[in-house]
């Protein structure tokens, strides 16, 4: 029986909301559907409090406006490129102001 070894990349970022309205439905569930794309673990934290970042309504109750910091982890063989992804989306502001 041969073992293949999968390198597990963990990759911690800080993240700032910097939209205007903050984390609402529609960043969230760009949060999410982000999550989906990619074999690996990944959680948001604020406060303490972590969430599965591919579950819109746990995200959702971390209640983030404008200027909340949080804690992305990525874990995994995609974790390099999930962590990617998601920091992209919170740098273009989701899209809104």
């Amino acid at each position: 029986m041969a073992i293949t070894e999968t390198t597990l990349w963990t990759v911690e970022k800080e993240l700032w909301v910097e939209n205007r309205l903050g984390l609402h439905a529609r960043p969230v569930a760009k949060i999410a559907t982000a999550a989906q794309q990619f074999d690996a673990d990944i959680t948001l934290e604020k406060e303490g409090l972590v969430v599965n970042a591919r579950d819109l309504l746990d995200v959702l109750a971390l209640d983030c406006p404008q200027g909340t910091r949080l804690v992305l982890r990525t874990r995994g063989p995609q974790a390099r490129e999930a962590a990617t992804s998601i920091t992209s989306l919170f740098a273009r502001k989701f899209e809104e102001t």
